[in-house]
């Protein structure tokens, strides 16, 4: 049944295969499969922001609570004046930062005081090195808005499939400042399907059109670099969610409007400064991997970092991945054939789970790629866990099966033995090999049989061969058959024994002890029994149909082993061993030679012994 198991196998191995390639498909376009995978890669990320170092280059002037209760005097309530953020302006430029950024949207004109805009705008049109952000909303009603190519030039839009009519779009611009002062980038910042925000676009993509971003703006402004991706993975510093210096609005107009020096002279001279709020008032909170309350301010300081220093995290290809998860499957592939049992495929499996781990955390954190790990981990558990039932269910056919054919010939302890080791296949088919025959039959049987009932006559006989049999089994042999009153049994197969010979006559001297107890037990004091054994080549296995068919062994050395046990009346005498069994018992009995005698259809003389253990009289 072996060969059958691992044609079986195969066959298994190969329809999972199929699901692995099916999955490998797959896994590359589902976003569940995704969401999943970044469960483990989020909790990477944030280990690995614990030892990337923010950009020193980049700081944060917060408008956060502090500033809107200090400033509330000067500016009232929020929103403040334009005015108040054109001072500001003017307090910075003076030591020429390399970009002011603001994450504020200037999105519609002061009514009631336009002064105010008009001084922003003046300063504005001053400044070459002032960025202002837009949003995309996503509306119901887009007709109702202009084609994106119907926008001041200013807005950076891109045709990004040919022949697409520009789409009507909903984009919130700084309507406050005159267009001719704009430098625009747009901050929409796309969370997963799980909420999650992890990525960054560089251009923001609508309809086979797009509209840059304001960290790709700065890229290619400040650094000359110009992305090749729709979308980078951010790579995050620091292990808070405020990874940048971070200065109160109030303290930086405060300090710097009284001529004071902030923090240094010339603080923010060759520094991207980027003007944005953490107050809790202005709800501007978003989810990352390193916090569910990651301020927006942080998230576009991190993608200016990112963009600007071309440092992102890089999701390994596609066909690495595959690669990898392939190698995984030839190698898991290997262990279920090589190893049959769970017990043994566990701790081989820990170490293969653990090195994936292992090399995805090492991907991270020094070459900033991206594997994922628990999807195709979780797929390979799954697959293991098919093969290892099919194969549990199939050895309990095989268990049944083998129970159901040598339970009727073996000790219980011996067909275990044979499906532990795997035998069952090769004890079936026929072979030739040497064993040890014992034959016993009833002397007198048929006159045993004319003073009693057919009904008595069954359990007398009944309750003499289990008797005998429990002898058989104790001694490891093989019962063969029952024929009438006599019994045919062998040692040497299914189960090799080494020394089956001397197991052979050990039971036959056992089986005259069991019967001369149980004929004291019924009162039969004429019953007795002959016994003989030889050793010789036969052959042994399943003889039969496909419907009924009996493990048995036949050859010469059969026929001899039964006429031995015939010649034990003759001789008088009730254990008979060959010559050939007696040479390989060696010095384990007290052997008596009793003669050479003919038998039926052999020409030659057979000698016979009888054997005694040497723990016996004489």
């Amino acid at each position: 049944m072996s060969n059958v198991v691992k044609r079986d196998d195969l066959a298994v191995i190969f329809l999972l295969a199929l699901v692995f390639m099916a999955f490998g498909g797959l896994s590359l376009r589902s976003p569940l499969l995704e969401s999943y995978d970044n469960l483990w890669l989020d909790y990477l990320i944030r280990q690995r922001a614990e030892k990337v170092q923010p950009a020193s280059n980049i700081v944060v002037i917060d408008i956060d609570d502090a500033s809107l209760d200090n400033m509330a005097p000067l500016a009232g309530g929020w929103p403040w004046p334009r005015a108040v953020h054109a001072e500001m302006l003017e307090l910075l430029q003076p030591q020429q930062p390399t970009a002011v950024v603001f994450d504020l949207i200037f999105a519609d004109r002061d009514i009631y005081n336009p002064e105010s805009d008009l001084y922003l705008n003046e300063v504005m049109a001053a400044s070459a090195n002032v960025y202002l952000p837009f949003l995309h909303l996503k509306t119901d009603s887009d007709l109702l808005f202009p084609q994106l190519d119907q926008y001041p030039p200013q807005v950076p839009s891109y045709q990004l499939e040919a022949e697409q009519p520009a789409p009507h779009v909903s984009l919130v611009l700084p309507k406050a400042i005159e267009p001719a002062s704009w430098k625009l980038g747009s901050i929409n910042f796309q969370s997963d399907k799980d909420g999650i925000g992890r990525r960054y676009e560089s251009i923001h993509r609508f309809s086979g059109w797009g509209v840059a971003t304001m960290p790709a703006v700065l890229a290619q402004d400040l650094a000359g670099v110009e992305p090749t991706a729709q979308e980078y993975w951010l790579d995050w510093r620091g292990n808070s969610v405020q990874p940048y210096p971070r200065h109160g609005y109030y303290q930086v107009y405060s300090a710097l409007s009284q001529g004071e020096v902030f923090h240094s002279k010339n603080y923010f001279r060759d520094k991207i400064v980027i003007i944005g709020s953490t107050a809790a008032g202005l709800h501007d909170i978003k989810v990352t991997p390193i916090s569910t309350t990651y301020p927006g301010v942080f998230i576009l300081a991190t993608a200016i970092d990112n963009f600007t220093q071309q440092s992102f995290l890089t999701p390994l290809s596609r066909g690495v991945t595959l690669a990898i998860y392939l190698g995984v499957f030839l190698l898991l592939c290997l262990i279920m054939l090589m190893l049959p049992r769970i017990s043994r495929v566990l701790p081989a499996l820990l170490l293969v789970y653990a090195s994936m781990f292992l090399l995805s955390h090492q991907l991270l954190m020094q070459m900033a790629l991206l594997l994922p790990v628990l999807s195709w981990l979780s797929l390979f558990s799954l697959m293991l866990i098919c093969f290892y039932v099919y194969r549990y269910l199939q050895q309990q056919r095989e268990i049944r099966k083998t129970v159901d054919i040598f339970g009727r010939f073996l000790d219980p302890k011996v067909v275990k033995l044979l499906l532990e080791q795997g035998l069952t296949e090769r004890a079936l088919k026929g072979r030739s090999t040497r064993v040890t025959i014992l034959f016993t039959d009833i002397r007198e049987f048929t006159h045993l049989s004319e003073y009693r009932s057919a009904v008595e006559i069954v359990e007398l006989l009944n309750h003499y061969f289990s008797r005998q049999v429990e002898v058989i089994f104790k001694h490891s042999g093989t019962l063969d058959k029952f024929i009438g009153d006599a019994i045919m049994a062998f040692w040497g197969e299914p189960v090799p024994q080494p020394n089956q010979e001397i197991a052979a006559v050990e039971a036959a001297l056992d089986m005259v002890e069991q019967m001369m107890q149980f004929r004291r037990e019924f009162g039969l004091f004429d019953f007795d029994i002959g016994i003989g054994i030889h050793t010789g080549e036969v052959v042994v296995g399943a003889i039969g149909t496909q419907s009924r068919y009996d493990y048995t062994a036949i050859g010469d050395a059969v026929n001899l082993a039964s006429r031995i046990e015939g010649l034990t009346k003759e001789a008088d005498r009730r254990v008979l061993v060959s010559e050939e069994t007696r040479l390989a018992c060696g010095d384990a009995f007290d052997f008596e030679l009793i003669g050479d005698y003919k038998v039926k259809g052999r020409e030659e003389l057979v000698t016979v012994y009888q054997p005694r253990r040497l723990s016996d009289e004489s």
